[in-house]
């Protein structure tokens, strides 16, 4: 076989036999460059992945550490300062609130005052006692509560009851008067409860409880 392409070779003329030769240089030369050059665009194809992964993956890094960097920067109190701030401004509401209701209230002293004043003015009836009641804050609600405790708020609008005790003695119309006259001063405090026992006749007893409120805590008077 190679004899017979060597004879075929042999019988071209010059021209011939150099297109043959470098043909076959072209050949050998490619055959070379596959041989050589295709692992490495391979190897470089390859590379090319695994470079996109690793930017992808960088890029993933880099949200991560924005939104990280994001976080540290923003302050972790700041729910629960706005939500101190809220209670703060509803304090400052009551408390205005309160003093304006309480314009035409009596404080406590002034109440104990108004009771032995009205009952000095008449005559015929026996005090037996007058007494402070229990000092009494009025109650939050209970989501009020729950948003106090929540935010560990210490600044809340307090509201107490100063609440009073009379117990009197003497005849029915001379108690009826007094109480009338207390009822005419109603609109400075509270009614609480009225109890009415007949000892004996003519004479009778009262007892009367009232009460106010004040933003002060601890009797002023009793």
């Amino acid at each position: 076989m190679i004899n017979i392409m060597a004879a075929k070779f042999n019988a071209l003329n010059k021209r011939e036999r150099m297109l043959v030769s470098i043909t076959l240089a072209v050949i050998v030369v490619m055959l070379f460059f596959v041989a050589a050059i295709e692992p490495l665009v391979k190897k470089s194809s390859k590379l090319d992945t695994q470079v996109e992964q690793k930017e992808h993956r960088i890029n993933g890094y880099n949200v991560e550490i924005t939104a990280f960097t994001q976080a540290l920067a923003a302050d972790p109190s700041a729910a629960v300062k706005q939500e101190v701030a809220s209670l703060e401004k509803s304090d400052k509401h009551v408390t205005a609130l309160l003093q304006q209701r309480s314009v035409h209230l009596m404080d406590p002293v002034q109440m104990s005052q108004v009771l032995e004043t009205v009952l000095q003015d008449k005559q015929g009836i026996t005090l037996k006692r007058l007494a402070s009641l229990p000092l009494k804050p009025l109650e939050l609600s209970e989501e009020v509560e729950s948003r106090v405790d929540d935010t560990e708020a210490t600044s809340t609008a307090a509201v107490y009851s100063h609440g009073f005790e009379v117990v009197l003695q003497g005849r029915y119309s001379d108690i009826y008067d007094y109480l009338r006259r207390l009822e005419g001063l109603s609109s400075s405090f509270f009614w609480d409860s009225l109890e009415y026992e007949v000892s004996v006749y003519p004479n009778s007893e009262v007892t009367l409880q009232v009460h106010t409120l004040s933003a002060v805590e601890g009797w002023l008077g009793g």
